[in-house]
């Protein structure tokens, strides 16, 4: 059986009365440029559109012409709220070398387009599994940062395959050539690294 509960109906009667009716000023604080938020608005505009045609020139390590350089700089410095090449200069002087570069950083590289690059060494049979496995372990981080520092071929994890890192695996040819096709993703975007 279901309990019945009795509600009471209670009316009210307020009438608003106006006191006092002026124009005020509200104080409104200014808190400048804020290069985090820039950031992140910049960031973000960037990976919505990977689909640009230089923004996917880029991520597939295709050459921009100075067509395709001059309609970035117009959709990232022209944009509203992107505003203007001095505040993404402010915003990112420490991490953008220059506008190619930081946006392989953010994108990334095509993960195709780095396999086709180490082919060779994919699927030629001749290579042993760690060797195939290193190859890999470049091609991840490509993916991911875009640009690479040869150097770190004798560091973590690549030494995790063998303790001398490249020069452990490969012969000196081979490496030579892995080191090249590094350079040349780097290259693509105008970033370079010491010699490894």
């Amino acid at each position: 059986m279901c309990c019945a509960y009795k509600t009471n109906i209670i009316h009210t009667n307020f009438q608003d009365e106006l006191i006092d009716i002026g124009e005020a000023t509200v104080p409104i604080e200014q808190t400048g440029f804020s290069p985090h938020q820039y950031r992140k608005k910049v960031e973000t505009y960037i990976r919505n559109h990977q689909d640009h045609v230089a923004i996917a020139k880029l991520r597939r390590n295709l050459p921009l012409t100075d067509t395709d350089l001059n309609a970035l700089e117009a959709i990232l410095f022209t944009t509203e709220g992107l505003e203007s090449k001095e505040k993404f200069t402010e915003a990112f002087k420490t991490q953008a070398t220059n506008l190619k570069s930081f946006i392989r950083s953010l994108v990334g590289l095509d993960r195709a387009a780095a396999k086709t690059a180490f082919s060779q060494y994919l699927e030629n049979t001749q290579f042993t599994a760690n060797q195939i496995r290193f190859i890999e372990q470049i091609i991840d981080l490509l993916t991911q940062q875009g640009v690479m520092d040869p150097k770190l071929l004798y560091e973590p994890p690549f030494t995790e395959l063998h303790h001398e890192g490249l020069d452990g695996l490969f012969s000196d040819d081979d490496a030579d050539n892995i080191v090249a096709i590094i350079h040349s993703f780097n290259d693509s975007v105008d970033m370079k690294f010491g010699v490894a």
